[in-house]
């Protein structure tokens, strides 16, 4: 996925309050939602997959997001807040790192249900 180039810059620059702008004026309120995850640390990298802990857990891969918004408001054709806070957070390197599959947690997530 392709970032703004205003967006990546402030990544890259490590100035919170220019990453939150930068994301707002170019984003708007998927932005802002993403900067939320972000600062939040509620994005977690598996060995197979990102995750984004929101309102549940949605896998994020590549292009992709499980959750609602991205499935049903934007029909695949733009990136949900939970893919750009993945993005974002691959340039910063503000994630937790978890050394497991997260597909040996399906059951677990599952019985939360």
């Amino acid at each position: 996925m392709h970032l703004p180039n205003e967006v990546v810059r402030a990544a890259k620059s490590g100035d919170e309050y220019e990453l939150y702008k930068a994301l707002l004026i170019n984003l708007g309120k998927r932005g802002e939602k993403a900067f939320e995850y972000i600062r939040e640390r509620r994005v977690k990298k598996y060995r197979d997959f990102f995750v984004v802990v929101g309102k549940e857990e949605y896998v994020v891969e590549e292009d992709s997001c499980t959750c609602p918004d991205f499935i049903v408001n934007l029909k695949g054709l733009k990136p949900c807040a939970h893919i750009l806070a993945v993005e974002i957070a691959k340039i910063t390197g503000n994630y937790d790192e978890i050394d497991a599959y997260y597909v040996d947690y399906a059951d677990d997530i599952l019985k939360r249900k």
